[in-house]
């Protein structure tokens, strides 16, 4: 993957949770690689109000996410990082994902042409308490929906479950590693 733009968004707030312990592998692995990295917990972004002004003008009202948006848009592989909060996404991650309205506002008012043209590829890393299965297929559900009109391939998650027990990161670890190794061949 050398030369190419990774795009790691993390939703977890503590530095050393299980979520932001893989991001940190997978910044480590990703030899070679533009790494840049979205805190969605440190960013002070609005949340989606649904006023509707994406639809009329093809942007956001608010303008704070315009780099985000154009990092977004450039990388090659986007990281969405996140520990199970209720059943789905950290508040700021999901308010990140919401703000992706402007995107599904232009793709059906351009009669479902895609906004961006570049594809590129995402993997989902969560970390659960519990089992978590049934929350990562409601998350990859939500990944799978937005990314369909985002121009993005979804090529794996990862999942460490039960961080409350006995954490099953050694496992989520080696399926990060694989699905890295994958992407660069």
């Amino acid at each position: 993957m050398e030369n190419k733009h990774v795009l790691i968004i993390k939703g977890s707030e503590r530095s050393g949770s299980f979520t932001n312990r893989l991001c940190s592998e997978a910044q480590n692995l990703l030899v070679g690689c533009h790494i840049d990295v979205f805190d969605a917990f440190k960013e002070n972004f609005a949340p989606c109000n649904g006023c509707n002004f994406c639809e009329v003008n093809g942007r956001c009202v608010h303008g704070d996410l315009n780099d985000f948006f154009k990092r977004f848009e450039n990388a090659d592989l986007i990281i969405f990082a996140s520990p199970v909060y209720n059943g789905t996404f950290s508040a700021p991650l999901k308010s990140l994902i919401d703000r992706f309205q402007c995107y599904y506002t232009t793709f059906y008012a351009n009669g479902k042409v895609q906004p961006i043209k570049k594809r590129r590829k995402a993997i989902l890393i969560a970390a659960s308490g519990r089992d978590g299965k049934r929350s990562i297929d409601f998350m990859n559900w939500q990944l799978k929906c937005a990314f369909s009109i985002l121009n993005i391939e979804f090529i794996e998650t990862v999942l460490c479950s039960y961080t409350d027990t006995v954490p099953q990161y050694d496992e989520a670890l080696n399926k990060l590693k694989r699905s890295l190794a994958y992407e660069e061949a």
